[in-house]
């Protein structure tokens, strides 16, 4: 019998969630329905990639609850160990912050700018810090994004402020 304390049952439940999550993705993919002349996988490729992936964390993470470590480390940042514990509010808090903001402003402002907020404020709790690196790699990756998926997929993200520059 695994005796379970109070840090290892939050372990626990976040194994169960991942692994219900990434399941549900999978799962809730095959309702999605191909378009005459689409390839079969076509829509379904990304979430069950991404479904499987969190299926496979999920098991990573019952496993190392069941032999008894913990899946999270003393993280590293700047070459010293980590001040903050885990379940740390203000991180969470800033994460929710970007979600909330990125969602609000995604018609309004348009792809670009609500994935920049989303980034630049994600980095920020789990940095700890703000830095203004966090914005250029940000810019960077949500453009290759917006251009990757408006380009080359051929699917319409709202411009917002930035429409009729790309």
């Amino acid at each position: 019998m695994i005796s379970l304390n109070r840090s290892r049952w939050q372990d626990l439940v976040i194994g169960l969630v991942l692994l219900a999550l990434g399941a549900g993705l999978c799962f809730g993919t095959f309702a999605v329905t191909a378009l005459p002349g689409q390839d079969s996988l076509g829509p379904r490729l990304f979430p069950i990639l991404i479904g499987g992936g969190l299926v496979v964390l999920g098991l990573a993470h019952l496993y190392q609850v069941w032999r008894g470590g913990t899946p999270h480390k003393d993280t590293i940042i700047d070459g010293a160990p980590a001040e903050l514990p885990p379940g740390h509010f203000p991180t969470l808090a800033w994460v929710l912050a970007g979600v909330a903001i990125g969602a609000a402003a995604y018609n309004y402002l348009g792809f670009l700018l609500a994935a920049l907020a989303v980034f630049v404020l994600t980095a920020r709790g789990f940095a700890g810090r703000f830095h203004w690196l966090h914005v250029l790699v940000g810019a960077i990756l949500v453009t290759i994004v917006y251009i990757g998926f408006t380009k080359g997929l051929g699917l319409r993200l709202p411009a917002g402020i930035f429409k009729g520059w790309f």
